[in-house]
């Protein structure tokens, strides 16, 4: 087991040596400090297990060390401050307020100084566990956040939480009468794209599609996977025009960006997107604000693909499905 670690701060080298030879004999690795900067110094590098700090020190007063300390150095360590016989009460409550643990009048007896170094790293142990658990349960609680909203593939969210946001925020736009768009968008002739590459180059496909469409939408803005090579957005505050207008422009940043595959070379890709919003006629949940948007995606790959459409009813009668 390795020895915990004590830093001693103190300018006088018989009260730093007794006070070494004391804890080293206990077990302790100790290191010595003669000023208040030096003391600051260790224990930014050193990361000790307990301080013992005079107050009277030749350059910094023990006070503006341990205020220092609690301001500079993350990693709690527990600071005994060693204060003189005839310290008054006062100066006893500066040194509790400046972030001391605890205080013991010189000269001291061993006992008392060993004991009350054991109790501080107790205390010492049982905040770092507390730490521990905690990092390790905020990790865990992200880890897990992150397989519950997040698509493996592409890295955005996937349709479960598209779908709870969407109904939070059409809730909001209901009640304060406010415009929601969607868009929904579709890689063109995916399927025989597959066919001729491979799966895994479509997968690759997907990633860098998606990527390049998150990079290209608004703060505020939600991007997801709705499934396959499917892409929906939604877009709060935001009427029709808004929506068609940013939709028409990831469709041309898309059709300009050419990707370029360390097997194939270079690879050009083009997304068909279909536009919806609230309010709108036949727009009065969110299933038909997707259903919509579905109805004027499919109208624009029927139209030639590569393009954006905007819903109309009369695109509710469009039976094909290219």
């Amino acid at each position: 087991m390795d020895k915990k670690h004590i830093l001693v701060v103190e300018d006088s080298p018989t009260q730093a040596r007794y006070a070494s030879l004391l804890l080293e004999n206990a077990g302790y690795k100790v290191t010595v400090a003669e000023t208040g900067n030096g003391g600051l110094d260790l224990a930014q590098r050193c990361q000790p297990d307990v301080i013992l700090l005079d107050v009277v020190l030749p350059d910094l007063d023990g006070f503006e060390v341990c205020r220092a300390l609690r301001q500079t150095v993350l990693d709690y360590i527990p600071v005994l401050m060693l204060t003189d016989q005839r310290t008054g009460v006062d100066d006893r409550i500066d040194a509790l307020t400046v972030g001391a643990d605890d205080y013991l009048a010189k000269p001291f007896d061993q006992r008392e100084l060993l004991a009350r170094v054991s109790a501080l790293l107790r205390v010492k142990q049982i905040i770092d566990e507390l730490r521990s658990r905690l990092t390790s349960e905020h990790q865990s609680y992200q880890a897990l956040k992150r397989v519950a909203l997040i698509d493996y593939l592409t890295g955005l969210y996937n349709r479960h939480y598209f779908a709870e946001m969407l109904e939070n925020e059409f809730a909001m736009a209901q009640r304060y009468n406010r415009p929601l768009a969607g868009i929904m968008s579709d890689i063109d002739l995916f399927r025989r794209f597959n066919t001729r590459y491979g799966h895994q180059t479509g997968d690759w496909v997907l990633q860098h599609i998606a990527r390049l469409m998150q990079s290209h939408v608004r703060r505020g803005d939600m991007i997801a996977r709705y499934g396959g090579e499917e892409f929906v957005i939604l877009l709060p505050m935001t009427d029709a025009s808004t929506a068609a207008a940013l939709a028409e422009r990831l469709r041309n940043q898309v059709e300009t960006t050419v990707l370029e595959h360390p097997s194939y070379g270079p690879l050009r890709i083009t997304v068909t997107f279909g536009v919806a919003a609230f309010p709108g006629q036949d727009i009065g949940s969110t299933d038909k604000l997707l259903a919509c948007a579905d109805k004027a995606l499919y109208w624009a790959k029927a139209a030639g693909r590569n393009r954006v459409a905007v819903y109309e009813p009369e695109m509710a009668i469009l039976k094909a499905n290219p």
